[in-house]
């Protein structure tokens, strides 16, 4: 977390913004009224060590907003027209995003004086904003370390380069869009389930066109039948309007309108400028990008070993994306498990994470993207994970499968706000007796104050009880002084005959000991009347001592009698004594109350005891009864101690409850937070509030073969590595013609070099994932090798075909077929009149719906036959 501290030279004046008063006013309405500005600005005064500070700047924004941090809140600062202080946009309670945005760093701001004004023509004259001052701090913290200004050549021009495609791809689009409607010929309600009041309809277009996901449109320029794209397969767009219009209002032939987006461009963008800045979750993304330059990965751990069986290449692929640094790239043809194998990746490292694997050998979790182009896809490998991990889907759960959305933040977040009232109702039931009722006592209360009305009963009973015994030992001493003199004396007897007494058990003891060793020890058998006489001999010694410490014993309780007696007559004498019986009467009915206190004290606090424990309060029930009112008293504060815990937390407890109802954004990040995986299309990873600002341990790109450039980079940038899926032999990203068309028509100039030129013609004719199998994949790539899906003649025609002859086969075959004697047949129709050939008109990329086109390009001779047909 990079820091930075910058000292202000005079104070900061802040106005509350008309928004920010109409808000106060109707949340004080509500009665939901929290932290006025006064009240924040006095949290700021208290910080004098500094202000947690950030300075955020949006695209197209002219100002920096400044947005500061107390203890509880945070609040969103703009600087006034004039620049002498800011408006105070808003001020509320930390969220989660607001914890992960501090993490990453900050300036600690000291003011001399912040004060709070009601208008901004009440800011005194000369006074300041300061944003230059903290906006220099801001971009020092922000380039310190990085490697800003000192990106290699290289890296600069291919960055350049990135960046003018994505900005002439959205100039191109938008000169498009301005001329160009999306002809549709039918519309039709859709059969799906809403998630919300806004209408869903589908239309069917004229001719194929390619649209994002998320792009608005507008059925024949109506502003009231605009809406967002859900889908785009084919010839069929499903779109979500942001109103429930009539169904007869939608023209049943027309023209949808594309209203100009910047949203994925934006995103690419962002991607490009966090690489720019050295922002990039993986330092050496761009030296990879830029250089083809990767580092060397250790040897892949053989020893891991996968939840399920994987056939030889995709344990490989499975052992070396656990141990590859930076990027890994996985080759996967039709039918190879790259499912299976993605799923196996991402359990491994959630499973490493949860092992302690993390760096310097902490327990950390690891957070895993799985990631696509199309929404599909991302819901395909999410299927195989949801039983396994936390797994949370971001997106539009219109666009989603059913499945998929069951796996939304938005649905999780209402399943856990019933797990955790069902959950905490123990607890909560346990915590009542210690519940705030309002103006009532609680339980807990109730038998404090009995037991504290006992426990005083038992301490002045108790202080009866001291005055009437120092009474008592008056008149003892008073009685006994005419027989001080005998009980002195059989005081003194008794301590001389406790000496002798001693002394005689010590000798005893020292002749049984004797006797024992003696009796203990081996001798020859020849000794053995010696040893047997000298046995007899300590024996008697024995039973001597034995004797003498009998008659010494006895001579002790003789006196202790003595003694005895003595005390006897003198009790005898005060109990005789008229004020001394008294005394003792009035002593014994003051004891007998101590106890009786006592008793009910304890009675009354078993149920406490019961119900503390209950509630998990940490105050166990003691051990033994205590008959002391100390001993009471020390109960009593620890049972107040234990009380005002349970208190606390039934009152927490109880307002926590109370805020989950309407905890949904909270509760969304912390489910975020806290999820083994997240999935999202590539677009997505940006432009989704709720993972804003997450990184990635492990990125799992699926379909890479047919994402461009400039969406890899989105999620790329968030990971610390990455694994890239996809197939380069089949379906290439979508060619936009107008940009093809451009970059064949650049000429290196002054502006752009040659080299240039050719890399944006190969990034806007390939795949990255093609380019970089091409240059690191025998180093760093790993291809899929054993397909399940097609009969073994297809197979082996397509390995041989696409995948130089690797590809081996695990099917069952097709059965027989009335027409062909193969899976594989070539038909010539070059002899058939056009309408009669079966043949589609070419795609955007120039691929007809056979396939053909593509196949011929691929090594395939197109005089071998004009179209080939599959069997089952």
């Amino acid at each position: 977390m990079a820091t930075g501290a910058v000292t202000l030279p005079a104070g900061i004046a802040l106005v509350p913004s008309a928004r920010m008063v109409e808000k106060m006013a109707s949340a004080r309405v509500r009665g939901e009224d929290d932290l006025d500005p006064e009240g924040f600005v006095d949290q700021l005064r208290r910080m004098s060590a500094g202000v947690p500070a950030r300075l955020e700047t949006k695209t197209g924004q002219a100002t920096a907003t400044l947005r500061l941090y107390t203890d509880t809140h945070i609040a969103l600062l703009r600087p006034t027209n004039r620049n002498d202080g800011y408006f105070l946009n808003h001020v509320g309670r930390w969220s989660f995003q607001d914890h992960r945005s501090l993490a990453q760093g900050f300036l600690s701001v000291r003011c001399p004086r912040w004060t709070v004004h009601s208008q901004v023509r009440n800011i005194p004259a000369g006074s300041s904003s300061h944003i230059g001052v903290l906006t220099d701090a801001w971009t020092t913290l922000r380039t310190s370390g990085s490697p800003a200004g000192r990106i290699p050549g290289r890296h600069q021009e291919y960055l350049d380069t990135v960046e003018r495609i994505i900005l002439r791809t959205r100039d191109l689009e938008r000169d498009r869009l301005a001329v160009t409607p999306i002809l549709y010929r039918a519309r039709r309600a859709t059969r799906e389930q809403r998630f919300s009041a806004r209408g869903v309809y589908e239309f069917r277009l004229v001719e194929r066109c390619q649209i994002a996901e998320g792009t608005q449109v507008q059925v024949n320029g109506d502003r009231g039948l605009r809406g967002v794209v859900l889908r785009s397969e084919n010839l069929d767009m499903t779109i979500r309007f942001d109103d429930v219009p009539d169904f007869a209002r939608i023209p049943a032939q027309g023209a949808l309108t594309v209203l100009p987006s910047d949203v994925v461009y934006r995103a690419q963008l962002g991607a490009v400028a966090a690489l720019r800045a050295g922002e990039a979750v993986s330092p050496r993304l761009l030296a990879t990008l830029a250089e083809h330059r990767i580092q060397r990965s250790a040897p892949p751990d053989r020893s891991a070993v996968p939840g399920r069986d994987l056939e030889r290449s995709q344990l490989d692929a499975f052992q070396r994306a656990r141990g590859e640094p930076d990027l890994l790239l996985v080759l996967g043809p039709p039918g190879t498990g790259k499912t299976w194998t993605i799923t196996e990746m991402a359990i491994a490292e959630a499973a490493a994470g949860r092992a302690g694997e993390g760096r310097a050998g902490e327990v950390r979790a690891r957070r895993v993207l799985v990631t696509s182009q199309s929404n599909r896809a991302v819901d395909n490998v999410l299927r195989g994970l949801a039983g396994q991990l936390r797994c949370v889907r971001v997106g539009n759960p219109e666009a989603l499968t059913g499945p998929a959305r069951e796996l939304t933040a938005e649905v999780q977040v209402e399943a856990l706000k019933d797990d955790v009232l069902r959950n905490t109702e123990p607890i909560m039931s346990a915590l009542a007796p210690f519940a705030d009722v309002g103006a009532t006592q609680d339980d807990a209360g109730a038998r404090l104050g009995l037991l504290g009305a006992h426990l005083a009963e038992a301490r002045q009973a108790d202080r009866d009880v001291r005055a009437r015994d120092a009474e008592l030992d008056d008149i003892t001493r008073r009685l006994r002084a005419p027989l001080e003199p005998e009980i002195a004396q059989a005081q003194a007897e008794i301590d001389r005959l406790n000496v002798v007494a001693e002394r005689q058990r010590d000798r005893h003891a020292r002749a049984r000991d004797r006797y024992e060793k003696a009796a203990a020890r081996r001798v020859p058998r020849w000794w053995a009347g010696i040893r047997r006489r000298g046995l007899d001999r300590r024996d008697r010694a024995v039973r001597a001592a034995a004797e003498r410490v009998d008659a010494a014993e006895q001579e002790l309780a003789t006196a202790r009698a003595w003694h005895g007696g003595l005390l006897e007559q003198v009790a005898l004498l005060v109990t005789q004594d008229s004020v001394g019986g008294r005394l003792l009467a009035e002593r014994e009915h003051a004891w007998g109350r101590r106890e009786r206190a006592l008793t009910h004290t304890a009675r009354t606090a078993e149920p406490l005891y019961a119900e503390l424990e209950l509630a998990g309060c940490g105050l166990t029930r003691p051990d033994g009864e205590t008959d002391d009112v100390a001993g009471w008293e020390q109960r009593e504060r620890k049972l107040l101690d234990a009380v005002g815990l349970a208190r606390t937390r039934a009152a927490l407890l109880d307002d926590w409850r109370g805020r989950i109802p309407s905890a949904d954004e909270e509760l969304k990040h912390e489910l975020v937070s806290y999820a083994d995986v997240i999935a999202a299309t590539c677009i997505g990873v940006s432009t989704k509030k709720l993972v804003g600002g997450l990184d990635f341990d492990l990125a799992i790109v699926d379909e890479a073969g047919q994402i461009a450039l400039p969406d890899l980079l989105v999620p790329l940038v968030r990971a610390r590595r990455a694994v890239l899926v996809g197939d380069h032999k089949q379906l290439p990203p979508y060619l936009d013609n107008d940009v093809a068309q451009w970059s064949r028509e650049l000429v290196p100039g002054t502006e752009i070099s040659a080299s240039a030129v050719a890399e944006t013609r190969d990034i806007v004719g390939r795949s990255e994932f093609e380019r970089l199998f091409e240059r690191i994949g025998a180093e760093h790539g790993v291809t899929l090798t054993t397909q399940r899906r097609m009969p073994e003649t297809v197979a082996t025609f397509i390995s041989n075909a696409f995948y130089g002859g690797v590809l081996a086969t695990i099917h069952p075959g097709s059965g027989p077929d009335p027409l062909f004697t193969s899976p594989l047949a070539f038909v010539d129709t070059s002899d058939q009149p056009p309408a009669r050939r079966g043949e589609s008109r070419a795609g955007a990329n120039g691929e007809s719906a056979t396939g053909w086109r593509r196949i011929s390009s691929r090594r395939c001779s197109p005089a071998t036959a004009a179209t080939i047909v599959t069997g089952r």
